[in-house]
């Protein structure tokens, strides 16, 4: 589970300013992780992301929001970030899968550390 190969095109984009991560999407794909994932397994939501959170030295937080309607009925097993032109920074396959009957809501954080070597 991890950074995908297409995280270095959104980096390099990032950079020219064309292009950074807009939303995150949740799945109910099960499959392993390969670094060569260019999308979710099976997408069932994505959302805008609501927070940036870049105060902690060398690492951004992000962060969105389901309301129970928006995830009644999905069984979440995997969750990704993608740029606004759909490319995929990092899929992550959760432990176990998770059921939502319309009733719960879900914040799905995510962060990237940076380390300077």
């Amino acid at each position: 589970m991890g950074i995908v190969t297409t995280c270095l095109d959104v980096c390099k984009l990032a950079f020219a300013g064309s292009a950074y991560p807009t939303h995150i999407a949740i799945g109910t794909g099960s499959s392993t992780f390969s670094s060569g994932n260019t999308t979710l397994l099976s997408e069932f939501d994505r959302n805008a992301i609501d927070t940036w959170d870049t105060d902690s030295s060398n690492q951004i937080t992000v962060m969105s929001n389901w309301s129970p309607t928006d995830i009644s009925g999905c069984i979440l097993r995997e969750f990704g970030i993608f740029t606004a032109g759909s490319l995929m920074t990092n899929r992550e396959i959760t432990i176990g899968s998770y059921v939502f009957d319309g009733e719960a809501e879900l914040q799905v954080q995510q962060t990237f550390k940076f380390l300077i070597e």
